[in-house]
């Protein structure tokens, strides 16, 4: 499953970003979430986006190796309070 944000409130600009994903822990490293990315990067072109932020959980190594095969630039480590959780900003110019 993907979900493309073409508009950020508070939260997603700190925390979710552009676009989310999720992979049935069964079907996980099979590269799944590299070509859903990928993918879902075309639609954010057509939509004139130039550059989109991604987010993953730190620690998640599968998130953050589909994030970079696609582009993605680490910006910064941020903590969320409400999920109570580390996460990891990337942002991939199209």
């Amino acid at each position: 499953m993907i979900q493309f944000r073409h508009e950020f409130n508070d939260f997603l600009r700190n925390f979710g970003g552009n676009i989310g994903y999720s992979v049935r822990p069964d079907e996980r490293r099979k590269g799944y979430a590299t070509r859903m990315l990928k993918d879902c990067l075309g639609v954010c072109k057509a939509f004139g986006l130039e550059c989109v932020l991604v987010t993953c959980i730190k620690g998640n190594e599968g998130s953050k190796r589909t994030i970079l095969a696609n582009g993605g630039v680490y910006e910064k480590t941020v903590f969320c309070e409400r999920d109570n959780v580390t996460l990891e900003r990337y942002w991939i110019t199209l």
